[in-house]
């Protein structure tokens, strides 16, 4: 997808509400919505679940003003750094973390998180809401990411592929990810194998297509040791996002690069 000819994410206006209703919800394609959001939440806790991963910090940068992953692993960790590269995208996760209304609703995730019980659905996006230190905008390509202290993990879903023009300039944000991280901290990467094109509402956006290999190799490359990685193969048909498959990659950063 040529970045030239199609909006880039952290350049130009995004509609909020609009990205989180589409790939987020299963109000308008519900097979997006369990592909894109569902998918990731559920491997996470299955990840989670062993209670080995733990720690201080947890920096966050992801597409959208998404918390979904984050409650999947807020309970693991003191708190919680959300950087976004988007200005509309900041705006409204600063609303949501100050309880504002107009805000997208998250709730239908209950079933997800908390078994459907609304009081415990309320207490997770509460305990989430605390445990954030603060939300700040964020320029990778243009920032240096040493101006953080290392985390103890880094959760990255779908960006890298919207702000990465191409290959060279992708494998280089992960080591920017990498170098916010100590030694034996953890890398969590999702985002999709061999997309087509990716729309937010009425505009397409740039989003390069990458595959499980580049993938391998460009966190090996970073000084990472690889984990897991987790697929999804697509069953979307839709005029709005078309990839072969959704991924999720766990990996521990071993050695400076």
């Amino acid at each position: 997808m040529d970045p030239v000819s199609h909006k880039v994410y952290h350049e130009h206006e995004v509609d909020p509400k609009v990205l989180l209703t589409i790939y987020c919800s299963p109000g308008i394609d519900r097979t997006i919505y369990e592909e894109v959001t569902i998918f990731p939440m559920q491997t996470l806790q299955g990840l989670m679940s062993s209670g080995k991963i733990t720690g201080n910090t947890l920096i966050d940068f992801s597409t959208g003003p998404n918390i979904s992953h984050l409650l999947s692993v807020c309970d693991y960790f003191t708190e919680i750094i959300i950087l976004e590269a988007n200005d509309f995208s900041l705006t409204h996760a600063e609303k949501w973390w100050k309880g504002e209304e107009e805000t997208f609703d998250w709730s239908h995730l209950s079933d997800v998180c908390s078994e459907g019980d609304r009081k415990k659905w309320m207490e997770k996006e509460d305990t989430l809401r605390r445990k954030i230190k603060y939300i700040m905008k964020f320029d990778l390509s243009k920032e240096d990411p040493s101006v953080f202290s290392k985390a103890n993990c880094v959760t990255s879903f779908y960006l890298l592929s919207h702000i990465s023009k191409d290959r060279e300039a992708y494998s280089k944000n992960i080591r920017k990810l990498a170098s916010m991280l100590d030694i034996g901290g953890l890398l969590f990467l999702g985002g999709s194998f061999n997309v087509k094109y990716f729309s937010i509402g009425e505009h397409q956006f740039h989003s390069l297509p990458i595959d499980e290999e580049f993938i391998r190799k460009a966190l090996e490359d970073a000084g990472f040791s690889i984990e897991h990685i987790e697929k999804l193969d697509s069953k979307v048909v839709s005029k709005t996002v078309k990839y072969d498959q959704i991924f999720l990659a766990c990996a521990v950063k071993v050695k400076e690069i």
